[in-house]
């Protein structure tokens, strides 16, 4: 009999952790404390929308999902994503097509210098894209002992970071530039040209379903508690608890603390992992989705991202018409708060959060008009892990730690990599590998 192998997550790491434990022959029961699969890659689907709630793009410097989408079948559904995007300097908004050069030379927020220097730097990492890869820490160690601000301002200059630099990364991660390891811009960087973009038509939570399909997987099934108990390791599930040959735990850090740390001396976690795990820090975010009647005037852009100094309350509008399932009277929009603005109204009432988004989004376009219905709305307090300068680092420790530890219980989430669904998917991988490792001994 094969042995019963339990992963506690359905988000990516734990759909990948449960389809490398599948695919070698074992039983795997995963267990998801939401109603739905996907983690913060859900796909809410009501009123005939398809709406991706966190993560909504894959790209082609993805290698791991780009090849579970061909040899799982379900390629036929990712689909081109044209990623133009409006950048908003409080005064005007410029328009730049991330895949265009000749969008980027005429792009108006910069001087010719500025882009003579960031093509040549960018040009510059290019020829090092085979060596820095987003999903696996080791990687990028040597990168990982500056702030994205501080490595931007020595390299770059003041106008680059605020109108480049932020604008692409604080407007998907939420967090601030001055907090994170440069080793995510320049790997991102590295990687840009050329870059295509892509969503999955129908919700990108395909990706989960696709690598759960060999996995029992129960709903609602919030674990509480992991120990070791002779051979078995145990887990508690409200007021259940069962037996497994080993475990994954695919949860955001905090989660993986609370339902382990009692049984870290019996797991042989050392140290640095216990520390690592600990000191684990995440962005939060509000997304409000609205429904809004059929712009008049086609935005022309994806999404719009405010740009310049100072601190920002919202990071991101965007429009999903570009995902299509649009309907000839509405469309649907998104906002997306910054981590220091969702902290500051994460208890607001729904009523209060709609408006306040709302109001903010449409002051960066007012084209979008005074009637609006709440389609969704999310509040994460643990939207996205933050690499902190030295996660990196430590990341890569917690791997080594774990690959030599023949532990029947290992960890794995973008928290181990980089915030992407493709380092989610290596984490899990790697774990999956680890613990197969230490049941074969």
């Amino acid at each position: 009999m094969a042995e019963h192998i339990a992963v506690i997550g359905a988000g990516p790491a734990g759909a990948s952790a449960a389809h490398a434990l599948c695919s070698a022959k074992y039983q795997v029961t995963v267990f998801e404390r939401d109603d739905a699969i996907g983690g913060r890659t859900r796909t809410l689907r009501t009123h005939g929308y398809h709406l991706d709630t966190g993560a909504g793009f894959i790209t082609n410097f993805y290698p791991r999902v780009m090849t579970a989408a061909q040899t799982l079948g379900f390629d036929d559904k990712v689909r081109l994503l044209e990623r133009v995007t409006g950048l908003h300097d409080g005064k005007r908004l410029a328009r730049l097509n991330v895949g265009s050069p000749l969008s980027f030379m005429s792009f108006p927020l910069i001087t010719w210098a500025d882009k003579l220097k960031m093509s040549a730097w960018t040009s510059a990492l290019t020829l090092k894209r085979s060596k820095l890869d987003l999903a696996r820490p080791e990687t990028l160690c040597t990168l990982d002992h500056q702030s994205i601000a501080e490595y931007a301002r020595h390299h770059l200059n003041e106008r680059i970071y605020q109108h480049l630099i932020r604008p692409g990364i604080e407007p998907f991660w939420y967090f601030s530039c001055e907090e994170v390891s440069a080793a995510l811009a320049v790997a991102l960087t590295a990687h840009a040209a050329g870059a295509q973009f892509y969503f999955v038509e129908g919700g990108i939570d395909q990706i989960c379903s696709h690598l759960l399909a060999g996995s029992e997987v129960q709903l609602s099934a919030s674990v509480s508690k992991v120990w070791l108990d002779g051979s078995q390791v145990r887990l508690e599930t409200q007021d259940h608890q069962s037996s497994f040959d080993g475990v994954v735990v695919a949860t955001p850090a905090t989660a993986a603390v609370s339902m382990t740390q009692g049984a870290w001396q019996q797991l042989a976690l050392t140290a640095n992992q216990q520390t690592f795990l600990r000191e684990q820090r995440y962005a939060a975010n509000v997304h409000v989705a609205f429904r809004i009647p059929r712009l008049a005037k086609d935005p022309g852009v994806n999404s719009v991202f405010p740009t310049g100094a100072g601190p920002r309350d919202l990071a991101a509008l965007s429009f999903h018409r570009r995902k299509g399932g649009q309907r000839d009277d509405e469309e649907l929009v998104s906002v997306y708060l910054s981590d220091a603005e969702s902290r500051r109204v994460l208890n607001d009432s729904d009523e209060q959060l709609a408006e306040h988004t709302y109001r903010l989004a449409k002051r960066l376009y007012p084209a979008l008009g005074d009637d609006f219905t709440v389609h969704a709305l999310f509040r994460r307090s643990e939207a996205i892990p933050l690499h902190a300068v030295g996660r990196y680092r430590q990341a890569q420790a917690f791997h080594a730690d774990q690959d030599q530890a023949q532990s029947q219980v290992t960890f794995c989430g973008d928290y181990l990599a980089s915030a992407t669904i493709e380092g989610a998917v290596e984490s899990g991988a790697r774990a999956a590998k680890a613990l197969i490792g230490a049941l074969s001994r």
